[in-house]
């Protein structure tokens, strides 16, 4: 009988201590930032901010960064700001109201269909890929292109409408949500699968019937499904070192120049650890491997948010790779199609080291070192934030959707790949 007693109070208390980490941060009177100034005083700030809280959010470039600020610390961070003569701006009082905003209400929970007005959970995203594949049996199917330190598998869709015998199309692989939170990134994604799925503009399914398409929307599922229900901000895997600190960036973790610029080797970092090693992530690890496994692999595209920003490699050099120039190009026709859509203009095309800052052990840097793939892009999507209003997802899906036609476009007029496509 005491022995049933203690397991029954065993159970229970599992269970109340499992669902108390569940708990959502709410982020209630967190205030976020944008801050302007010098370099070295915008590094100044965050170190002595860092010292106060070590679950900072924090993201810059060259003369300016972003920064949530927890209510307790407030009137610390307006003074230091003030003393190292750093410009702040309000971009919102309570970051706990936008948060709210994110999330489906309880008639959409009700509403089974997938839509692009409200962010869905990595279950519901699978679950769209699954619906989608058998929707269209004969020129779909999801396809697993790794593992997570969970035992979820990384899920994505191939489209390849079918072919003359022996014909191979060229691959055009897009990655996306490889940082949790930058939840746009997967819901731009999910909207370009469903144009290219149902679009009956004829640059849009000819573009579909072009590639042999590989599409990820989160690469990095156990890290959004954690942004999703626990932590907003959270950007790392679920992985857990030895000292008991959750997480490494998978896009530091790739094994090209691991470890150099913009890392971290404190696995309690809350951004940007590089891990312990090269593809220590099993996400990263069985990614690659995926990848390398692909022949014919043309376009390597990946999307991040927020900086309305087109990124070449090398991200860590301001050394260009032989056929930048016509990157540059390609690029440069394909942000002008996007730009028709909103008359939203994006800076660049470049590198990350020129436009934005120095980083080192990406994923875009990898498949083009290491398996020469030509083609290879990373577009930060826009926002002033990494949040971005559900109800305007549509907005960013159509400009991606033009940006990817504005890729092919004139990689094809410059004689990457031929199509015989009418």
């Amino acid at each position: 009988m005491i022995t049933k007693l203690f397991v029954i109070f065993i159970f229970f208390f599992i269970d109340f201590s499992s669902s108390k980490k569940l708990e959502y941060k709410k982020y209630n009177n967190y205030k976020y930032y944008d801050i302007k100034g010098d370099e070295r005083a915008l590094e100044h700030l965050k170190i002595l901010m860092q010292e106060k809280d070590d679950t900072l959010f924090y993201s810059s470039n060259r003369k300016s960064a972003q920064i949530l600020v927890a209510p307790e610390l407030n009137s610390v961070f307006l003074e230091i700001a003030k003393n190292d003569k750093v410009n702040t701006t309000l971009v919102y009082d309570d970051v706990s109201e936008v948060i709210r905003s994110e999330k489906p209400t309880i008639s959409r929970r009700k509403n089974k269909r997938f839509s692009w007005d409200t962010y869905y959970d990595i279950d519901d995203i699978y679950k769209y890929l699954s619906d989608v594949s058998r929707t269209y049996p004969l020129w779909t199917e999801v396809i697993v292109g790794g593992m997570t330190y969970e035992g979820r598998q990384i899920r994505g869709l191939r489209i390849n409408t079918p072919t003359e015998e022996g014909v191979e199309k060229p691959v055009f692989f897009i990655e996306s949500g490889i940082h949790a939170r930058e939840w746009i990134a997967p819901a731009t994604t999910t909207y370009f699968i469903n144009q290219l799925l149902t679009s009956s503009n004829r640059n849009v399914t000819r573009l579909r019937d072009q590639f042999d398409w590989r599409i990820f929307p989160t690469v990095n599922p156990d890290g959004y499904h954690y942004s999703y229900v626990f932590d907003r901000y959270w950007r790392k895997t679920r992985s857990i070192s030895s000292n008991g600190c959750i997480g490494a960036d998978p896009n530091r973790n790739w094994d090209y120049n691991w470890g150099q610029y913009s890392t971290s080797n404190n696995p309690c970092d809350y951004q940007v650890y590089a891990g312990s090693r090269p593809f220590s992530e099993i996400e990263t690890k069985t990614l690659s491997s995926y990848i390398s496994e692909i022949d014919n692999l043309l376009f390597y595209v990946a999307f991040h948010s927020y900086a309305s920003l087109l990124l070449v490699p090398y991200s860590d050099s301001t050394e260009h790779v032989h056929n930048y120039e016509d990157l540059v190009q390609i690029g440069k026709v394909s942000l002008d199609y996007g730009y028709r859509v909103n008359t939203e203009k994006y800076s660049g095309p470049g590198t990350a080291a020129e436009t934005l800052y120095k980083a080192s052990g990406g994923s875009m840097d990898w498949v083009r070192y290491a398996l020469n793939t030509p083609l290879v892009y990373t577009y930060e999507l826009r926002g002033s934030s990494f949040h971005w209003p559900p109800e305007k997802i549509p907005e960013q899906g159509e400009e991606v959707t033009q940006m990817i036609l504005g890729l092919a476009t004139e990689a094809e007029n410059l004689g990457y790949y031929y199509s015989d496509i009418a």
